[in-house]
């Protein structure tokens, strides 16, 4: 009973995930709120007392990073000139590792619960981009529309978040609906899929996200890849049907409204020359900025989430950021993270993903989040590392089963 209700808590922390503006306090959301009841629901019942006394927290594969990165934060959070910021930062991180992590790694028992999360978090999606396109179509005011909103100089968004960030969201979901376009015969649930595929695809565009634009383009590469080591069958006729599909909605949309698609190209058409964009010269400065402090101090950092003060935008990229602001300890505490999660994936790709088309699914979505968070200000949103995590949950769970069937 309290294994279902912990059970009930975390699914729905997952459906509202893709809503982190829907926050109680500061960067408290209502989903960071249902992980916790999960995680205490958990802790209470048997199986969860069990699972304490296993030492979940020293098992845990983020442990040692995490300690390193702490002493890092503990050594800089001194120089913060707004320390309340610093600690409510430093608290994101340890949810994600310390409670959201050990939930999933408990809760999430098989390939369907899997499934039911893909597609908890893919209805949202599917309504998020449907707003923002359907604002923009109509040419509505969507100027201070919580749910769709267009600014950044034209860039949509939503829930007032900066574009990237619901272009990453979106994003994560397509690997997923990839997933039921190969793993499915129906030809009406590919369909429908295909659609959705195109749909999102077309809000993630319209996002005029750079680093959106490249992490999907590694992410097809690496699907690419992928999909030819596990050797299996491959439904060409699907993915064939879907690149079809999704290719005459967008020319559709095109010709409905040729002035959607300007911004877009501007910012796209930038990607390879630099110099024709303040934004990346810009943040091509701030970095040279970053590691200026670097030098001057690179035990010592300017404390967390603080380092904005001084260069008035954080720099974007999680690793050069937590070396500014979390000193040399702190950076080499959060690389590990990526490390660990890169080496994981590819393990499963040396293992052929144990010939699951769901693991291939969540080692792209991981390896798009970590690619995606180079062109970040920070990397503690749960929004999108718990999606990631669940590479890591399925990946063990997989690996223990060919462990014990190979004995």
């Amino acid at each position: 009973m309290i294994i279902s209700l912990s059970k009930f808590f975390l699914f729905s922390a997952f459906f509202l995930l893709p809503f982190p503006f829907l926050r109680l306090f500061s960067n408290f959301t209502i989903s960071d709120l249902l992980i916790i009841f999960s995680f205490i629901t958990i802790s209470i019942s048997k199986t969860g007392r069990e699972f304490l006394k296993e030492n979940v927290f020293l098992k845990n594969i983020f442990l040692i990073p995490i300690m390193i990165f702490s002493v890092g934060f503990f050594l800089s959070v001194n120089n913060s000139i707004y320390p309340y910021e610093s600690i409510t930062a430093f608290l994101q991180v340890l949810f994600i590792f310390f409670i959201g992590y050990p939930v999933l790694e408990r809760l999430v028992d098989n390939e369907s619960e899997i499934k039911r999360i893909a597609s908890l978090l893919i209805i949202p999606g599917i309504f998020i981009s449907f707003i923002m396109i359907g604002l923009k179509i109509l040419d509505l005011d969507i100027g201070n529309n919580m749910l769709a909103y267009e600014g950044w100089r034209g860039r949509l968004t939503y829930g007032g978040m900066e574009p990237s960030i619901p272009g990453r969201i979106i994003l994560q979901n397509i690997p997923f609906l990839v997933l039921f376009v190969l793993s499915k015969k129906n030809y009406m649930i590919i369909f429908l899929s295909g659609l959705i595929i195109s749909l999102q695809l077309l809000a993630i565009f319209l996002t005029s996200s750079r680093s959106n634009f490249l992490t999907f383009i590694v992410g097809l590469f690496l699907f690419a890849i992928f999909i030819l080591k596990i050797q299996n069958r491959i439904q060409l006729r699907s993915i064939l049907y879907t690149l079809i599909m999704s290719i005459l909605i967008l020319m559709v949309v095109y010709n409905l409204n040729e002035d959607f698609f300007v911004r877009p190209f501007e910012r796209y058409s930038t990607i390879l020359q630099v110099e024709k964009s303040a934004s990346s010269i810009e943040r091509i400065k701030i970095i040279d900025e970053g590691f200026g402090y670097i030098d001057r101090n690179p035990l010592y950092g300017l404390g967390m989430d603080n380092s904005h003060i001084y260069t008035i935008i954080s720099v974007h990229n999680p690793v050069i950021l937590t070396w500014v602001e979390s000193g040399i300890f702190g950076m080499i505490g959060f690389s590990l993270i990526y490390i660990i999660m890169v080496y994981y994936g590819y393990e499963a790709f040396k293992n052929k993903f144990f010939n699951s088309y769901l693991l291939l699914s969540l080692s792209i979505i991981m390896l798009m989040m970590v690619f995606g968070d180079m062109f970040m200000a920070n990397s503690y949103k749960r929004v999108l590392w718990l999606p990631a995590l669940l590479f890591l949950v399925h990946y063990k769970k997989l690996s223990s089963i060919t462990a014990v069937n190979s004995h």
